[in-house]
């Protein structure tokens, strides 16, 4: 499963005398705050993304599809034969190829990135900056750089790129210490969808026969 991850806002004050940097760091601030304010007000959300996972090392590439569900803490993940999904207490793996499922405690601590959190991922142990736009299609973007301020993290610099006109984060890009660059990019994004609270749980009498391993 790829480990998904999380922000904070820093505040700046524009000023027409700030140096180049510190005016990047208001624009970032800004844009974040913006985004904050508009994930706030969505009860859930479903995404269809795509992940590309880029290895420098030996130039290889690897792309799946999926999609996520996301309320609150609760998430579910599908994606590649996997379906991960969590009740925010509780994370059920499971494995369709090998009709198996994986039960463990969930402790948000143990990952670079929740899953819970990757549309408010900017909101707390980050440094931003404003890293310039791009066009995609015809969106126009916002890149957004975050570098953790927990520098044991594996990572060393997450990349969001923004809708300007949708204020929605279209991209996200996390870059390696080891090499690896994994891209999400979002296809489909639906807010506010109306998902019951046992859907963020595994339900066995789904899956006949299925292997139960309990690792809690």
């Amino acid at each position: 499963m790829k480990k998904i991850l999380l922000l904070i806002l820093i505040g700046l004050v524009a000023s027409p005398f700030l140096s180049n940097s510190e005016i990047q760091d208001n624009r970032s601030s800004v844009i974040l705050n913006k985004l904050s304010k508009t994930y706030k007000t969505y009860k859930s959300v479903k995404a269809s993304f795509k992940i590309k996972i880029d290895n420098k090392q030996n130039n290889t590439s690897v792309t799946q599809s999926g999609v996520l569900y996301q309320k609150g803490k609760k998430f579910k993940v599908n994606i590649s034969g996997q379906e991960i999904s969590c009740d925010g207490k509780t994370i059920w793996t499971y494995i369709e190829d090998a009709n198996e499922v994986q039960i463990s405690k969930f402790d948000p601590k143990s990952i670079d990135i929740n899953p819970s959190e990757i549309f408010t991922i900017y909101e707390k142990g980050f440094l931003h900056s404003y890293g310039g736009q791009k066009k995609v299609g015809s969106s126009t973007l916002d890149i957004v750089k975050l570098t953790p301020v927990d520098k044991n993290k594996s990572y060393f610099l997450v990349k969001l790129s923004v809708d300007k006109l949708a204020n929605k984060i279209k991209e996200m890009s996390v870059h390696n210490k080891n090499g690896l660059i994994t891209k999400y990019s979002i296809s489909k994004f639906e807010p506010n969808v109306n998902i019951n609270d046992s859907y963020f749980k595994f339900n066995p009498k789904d899956k006949p026969g299925v292997i139960e391993i309990d690792l809690r």
